[in-house]
């Protein structure tokens, strides 16, 4: 009998080892891996569909959405809708779906000087998101305000990695979810630290794999009741063999 029990013990070790409790699958098949280029020039957001500017038009506060060193919320702003149209004060509908932002500001302001003498506009989006989940402290939703963040600053707004982070495999999931793109980040590598690999963009999922201390942790957590079966099992057995 304690033989049995010992044997299914050990089974159950080497099947709960083999087991990984990290979120997203990494299979080949179903992810494109991200080619990292250390001369890649820097990224540029282009505007697409269910953005939400926030608009200034320098000495006209009649014409914005919000004031100088305002503090914008994401609910304001002006929507670009599902064809990539967005509507603006004075000047009307554009399509800018697919625009670059300093682009559209030089659009804006060329269409609003048949009204004003010399127009100055800044943009922003307001409504960018990052998500940062796994093995950090606070996992969650971060807001991005000027189109980009760098990996250490999303770690940092997440509060840090825990002890139990694999800081050798850090992921970057980017994309739809019917071609999503993967990149694997080793921050303890200094060589892979390329321009490439730092950069965020909106709407990027950051995921901290567990280490392996974790992982075992988590399987023997799991195999506790057995252990205690067992235990339970083989004293009953011994103290049957005294009685007897």
């Amino acid at each position: 009998m304690k033989q049995i029990l010992l044997f299914i013990f050990i089974l159950l070790i080497f099947t709960a080892c083999g087991k990984k409790y990290t979120l997203f699958s990494q299979n080949q098949d179903l992810v494109k891996t991200i080619k990292l280029n250390p001369n890649k020039e820097i990224y540029k957001y282009k505007i697409k569909p269910y953005d939400r500017i926030s608009v200034l038009f320098y000495d006209h506060p009649d014409l914005s959405t919000r004031k100088i060193g305002d503090f914008q919320e994401d609910t304001v702003g002006i929507l670009v809708n599902a064809d990539g149209i967005a509507s603006f004060p004075l000047i009307g509908d554009i399509q800018i779906a697919g625009m670059y932002v300093e682009d559209l500001e030089k659009k804006i302001e060329e269409l609003a000087s048949e009204f004003i003498i010399n127009p100055s506009v800044n943009l922003n989006i307001i409504n960018h998101r990052l998500f940062v989940l796994g093995e950090v402290n606070n996992p969650g939703t971060i807001k991005i305000t000027n189109t980009t963040m760098n990996l250490f600053e999303a770690i940092s707004s997440s509060g840090g990695l825990r002890d139990t982070s694999d800081k050798n495999e850090v992921l970057i999931i980017r994309g739809d979810l019917s071609n999503p793109e993967l990149m694997k980040v080793d921050i303890t590598d200094f060589k892979s630290l390329t321009t490439s690999s730092l950069i965020l963009h909106p709407y990027d999922i950051l995921y901290v794999n567990p280490n392996k201390a974790k992982n075992f942790n988590t399987n023997i957590n799991e195999l506790l009741p057995f252990i205690q079966l067992i235990e339970s099992a083989t004293s009953s057995g011994v103290n049957t063999k005294t009685l007897n």
